[in-house]
């Protein structure tokens, strides 16, 4: 009489297998797609990736009849005895197998393994391979994190830095906080981060990353400077002269604290506070400009000492000889013939206006 048969499965398996491969393709394509994102994303989607195709080759494998037979065999319940063997024993025969080699409990080549034995096999290959990447992953993490934090910082940090001084902004203050969030202790980056939200005049944000950078390096004269020039840039000079002060006392040649001290007295119209510092500032030729002779002259030609503003009116014509403001003053304070030179070229000059 022949068998009943076997009941249909309520899920089909090759369909399932379909599936399966389909959704690992997808997380492999979102695996390229945001390759370049974060490193964890890569690690995550391909571990998904593999999961899923695993899975369809498994449904693919118990789709087949290993014995091709759809009746039961005289000797099933030897098979059926031989199913319960462990899984070592079942590899140990798939490997005389493959090889060609007999096995001593049969005299024959060894036997076929069951379908069961090949549920537990594929089952083992895949918990084998997701250890491994589970371990991977793992390791990855904790052991890369450290030269991450440093190569890939370093290499954001230079990039915003190129940026920063191209006045690209928007990109500066990308990088820079890529480089402060792969190592939080990179005081250079916050403040990079910070000077581009002081342009941008988000003046809070701008103070939080400076006192951040001053709690990493208490003695980063840098921030120190940075936050001074944010209070400026605000006209709370008050502020700002309250942090130079202590600064210049450890940094006496800081040329650009010194400075922006004078900065901070000239803008409040207090020339003879501002004076010694611009002068101590002219000491260093590296920091002389235009700028700093031309508020030189005109705060010496405020006070009546024409000869100091003559040679500093001068001076600020030798780096920027277009300014109409200047040759007039000299005119006016060099009389005669020696004058008319100066006076004629303001004449020129609103000419070509």
């Amino acid at each position: 009489m022949e068998p009943d048969p076997a009941p249909k499965s309520k899920e089909n398996p090759q369909r399932k297998s379909k599936t399966y491969f389909s959704i690992g393709c997808i997380f492999l394509v979102a695996m390229a797609l945001f390759w370049s994102v974060d490193v964890s994303m890569v690690y995550i989607l391909l571990g998904l990736a593999v999961y899923f195709l695993f899975l369809g080759f498994y449904h693919m494998y118990t789709v087949r009849n290993p014995y091709g037979q759809s009746k039961k065999s005289p000797h099933s319940s030897k098979q059926a005895a031989d199913s319960s063997s462990s899984v070592f024993d079942e590899l140990k025969n798939i490997f005389q197998t493959a090889t060609g080699r007999q096995n001593p409990t049969n005299r024959g080549f060894a036997k076929p393994t069951t379908p069961e034995a090949n549920r537990r096999v594929v089952t083992l290959v895949v918990v084998s391979i997701f250890a491994v990447f589970f371990i991977f992953f793992i390791g990855s993490v904790v052991f890369s994190s450290t030269s991450e934090s440093e190569d890939d910082a370093l290499v954001y940090y230079q990039i915003a830095e190129q940026n920063y001084w191209a006045e690209n902004y928007d990109s500066a203050l990308l990088n820079y906080r890529k480089a402060w969030k792969l190592d939080p202790e990179y005081p250079e980056a916050i403040l990079g981060y910070g000077n581009v939200l002081a342009i941008r005049k988000e003046m809070d944000s701008a103070m939080i990353m400076f006192d951040r950078a001053l709690t990493l390096n208490p003695d980063y004269k840098e921030a120190d400077y940075s936050k001074a020039w944010s209070y400026y840039n605000q006209e709370k000079y008050d502020q700002s002269i309250n942090i130079l002060k202590p600064l210049i006392e450890k940094n006496p040649d800081y040329y650009d604290a010194l400075l922006l001290m004078g900065d901070s007295y000239y803008s409040q119209r207090k020339y003879d506070e501002a004076i010694p510092w611009y002068e101590n500032t002219y000491q260093n030729e590296g920091s002389r400009s235009g700028t700093l002779c031309h508020i030189m002259a005109y705060i010496y030609d405020t006070k009546g000492e024409s000869e100091k503003a003559i040679n500093l009116y001068r001076e600020a014509l030798s780096y920027d000889s277009s300014i109409v403001d200047v040759y007039k003053r000299l005119g006016e304070l060099i009389p005669n013939e020696d004058g008319n030179w100066y006076r004629t070229q303001v004449v020129k000059l609103q000419q070509q206006q």
